[in-house]
């Protein structure tokens, strides 16, 4: 009788202690092809369970950085996953996962999404040209008629949401994007400057193009749905665990690893 209760009072506890660790798990939807924000590295498994101190070896870049190290600070475990951005996103929108990041704000989103106080990276928003290009710039009225190239379910702002007169031309990767510039298939690419300009350096293009002006920025976040009942307490763990890794100096150095004197 005693050996049966001591394997039923086993059992308990282990059935408790699972039920406590799960509570300090979050699931994390993210992107590729966006670095020096987040990128993947080929021949690594980029998907998996990360608890503090253990790091992807697939997934690499700024934002996970900021993300992973702010959750960890909080004693959480990362249940990640990696896919396109419009997958990501969708993962979200179908409550298979909890939060996605980095997301910017516009009008739309901010009807479905809390977003984090504390943002974890920026962007500003311009266009691409080639050099030879007779775009004179006056702002996005200047792109009327014309096909513009964009990452497809990327947000560019509200502006460029209400630029209704320009051929808004979907494109799956950036590398396909400055392909079809290169053809004369679209007039102009819409980027991220930061992440763009990454690209066409690590290409060796970075003298091809022309770049027209600013004419949009966006802090970026981690998003959950509002109708997640975790949503923020998880958007506040995040918070608070990003204001940590500010004191301590950890945000520094992953500044200086990836982006030196540049703006995050």
């Amino acid at each position: 009788m005693n050996l049966k209760i001591f394997f039923l009072t086993l059992a308990f506890l282990s059935h408790s202690s699972w039920v406590f660790s799960t509570d300090k798990v979050v699931k994390i939807a993210t992107l590729e092809d966006y670095a020096p924000y987040c990128l993947t590295v080929e021949g690594y498994e980029t998907d998996g369970i990360f608890p503090p101190n253990s790091d992807s070896m697939g997934l690499r870049g700024y934002s996970w950085d900021v993300v992973r190290e702010s959750f960890h600070e909080m004693g959480y475990t990362i249940d990640l996953t990696v896919s396109p951005w419009a997958r990501a996103m969708l993962y979200l929108k179908n409550g298979q996962t909890d939060l996605l990041f980095p997301t910017g704000k516009n009008t739309q989103r901010q009807k479905t999404f809390y977003y984090s106080q504390e943002p974890v990276n920026h962007a500003d928003f311009l266009i691409y040209v080639l050099k030879d290009s007779p775009i004179e710039w006056n702002g996005l009225e200047s792109l009327k008629g014309l096909k513009i190239g964009l990452k497809r379910g990327f947000n560019y702002g509200d502006k460029w949401a209400a630029a209704a007169n320009i051929i808004k031309l979907d494109i799956g990767t950036i590398s396909n994007g400055f392909k079809m510039l290169d053809l004369r298939r679209i007039d102009g690419f819409v980027g991220y400057e930061i992440n763009w300009d990454y690209f066409l350096q690590k290409a060796g293009w970075e003298t091809k193009y022309r770049k027209l002006p600013v004419f949009d920025s966006t802090m970026e976040h981690v998003v959950a749905l509002k109708s997640n009942p975790r949503a923020l307490e998880l958007l506040n763990s995040f918070d608070a665990g990003k204001r940590k890794i500010i004191q301590n100096g950890t945000l520094q150095k992953i500044k200086e690893k990836w982006l030196g004197n540049k703006p995050e």
